[in-house]
């Protein structure tokens, strides 16, 4: 019976010669460092890392209170998704409209334009057809709406982040118009009369209308029952509407874009008025963000 024999050198059981000993430890060498080179790379690149957050995406939009959309409905959505990239859970967010969008008739003669005013993405989607690829001048409010304008064949200029910055701006541009402001039925500044009596010629052409909506039964229930619901409003007109309704907002929370939309909160008497520090979409998910440990009902 042959016993292998392993570490002992030459013996009894082992049939191998020196030299053939040496040439198959040589291969083995070779076969190691093939391995080292080829499996290295692989480890590195499938290193698991660490979540730092422990839980999934969804497990975590769990512990959030609800979440109500009042915009117009396309926004609203477009708004959900952010949330949802932020991990909140989609069966938290409510959409329910308070305000439509709908275009107005505007027949109006272009040709002695020199530039277009345009404080909101609205008006941009309900742009007159002669307007669109004009090239002509538009100052605008906000960079998403300085884009989307540049998109319709607009030479468009982001001036400031609110309708307010955008006159100020405005005062430096030595350009006395005509200039024409597309903007909607209600709006919380007049530019054209902000600059009655002086050199700038600003005409209003509205473009839209902000058309209003009752919510729905099942969202009132949920606004009386739920012990928490936090509300994004992206503008007065929504403040206005919304804190005119006879509901109790001291257990609710608002996000507020502005510092005249959280008075309007604040007057309402919600139990918690948060303001963003800029009056756009990614600010107020900043300012939802904190609101994401609350635990829901």
């Amino acid at each position: 019976m042959n016993v292998m024999c392993v570490g002992q050198g030459d013996c009894e059981g082992c049939s191998k010669s020196s030299s053939a000993k040496d040439a198959n430890r040589h291969a083995c060498d070779l076969r190691v460092i093939l391995f080292l080179i080829i499996a290295l790379p692989l480890l590195r690149k499938y290193t698991p890392r660490p979540n730092i957050l422990g839980v999934s995406a969804q497990s975590y939009g769990g512990l959030l209170p609800y979440i109500l959309l009042t915009r117009p409905r396309h926004q609203a959505l477009s708004f959900a998704e952010g949330l949802m990239a932020c991990g909140v859970a989609a069966q938290k967010i409510l959409i329910d409209p308070i305000l439509k969008i709908e275009a107005v008739p505007a027949p109006y003669d272009f040709s002695l334009v020199q530039g277009l005013l345009i404080t909101s993405a609205n008006a941009v989607a309900h742009l007159p057809v002669d307007l669109v690829g004009s090239n002509l001048p538009a100052f605008c409010v906000g960079e998403a709406t300085t884009r989307a304008a540049s998109k319709r064949g607009l030479a468009a200029r982001h001036m400031a982040a609110t309708a307010q910055g955008l006159c100020k701006a405005l005062g430096h541009e030595n350009s006395t118009g005509p200039l024409l402001y597309l903007r909607g039925a209600h709006t919380t500044l007049d530019i054209m009369h902000y600059f009655l009596g002086t050199e700038t010629n600003v005409q209003n052409l509205v473009t839209y209308q902000q058309t209003t909506q009752g919510l729905r039964d099942e969202t009132y229930h949920i606004l009386q029952t739920v012990k928490k619901v936090v509300l994004p409003i992206f503008s007065s007109r929504s403040a206005q509407l919304l804190c005119a309704l006879d509901l109790d907002w001291t257990r609710h929370s608002a996000v507020a874009i502005s510092q005249a939309v959280a008075d309007s909160c604040r007057n309402a008497r919600f139990g918690e008025v948060c303001v963003s520090s800029n009056p756009d979409a990614a600010c107020m998910l900043g300012v939802i963000s904190p609101l994401m440990t609350a635990k829901s009902s």
